[in-house]
């Protein structure tokens, strides 16, 4: 049983260089893993709904910093 709280986790800060590893490399290789369980017959929905919620928090941070920029130039 996971001891993950129930619901999103909040927005997080990642420093540029954690977010492009998370994306380059972390999320890949997790996926990569997940097809070759998948394949192996393992129930693999968790760790892809996990991958999926990491993706998304990496993808939140870079949005907000986007919107930050963007009004710092303004």
């Amino acid at each position: 049983m996971s001891r993950t709280p129930k619901g999103r986790l909040g927005p997080t800060k990642l420093r540029k260089e954690t977010r492009d590893w998370l994306t380059k490399k972390t999320i890949p290789h997790a996926r990569d893993i997940a097809k070759e369980l998948e394949d192996a017959g393992e129930d693999v929905h968790d760790l892809l709904a996990a991958i999926d919620e990491l993706e998304a928090l990496v993808h939140e941070g870079l949005v907000r910093n986007a919107k930050r920029a963007g009004k710092a130039e303004a």
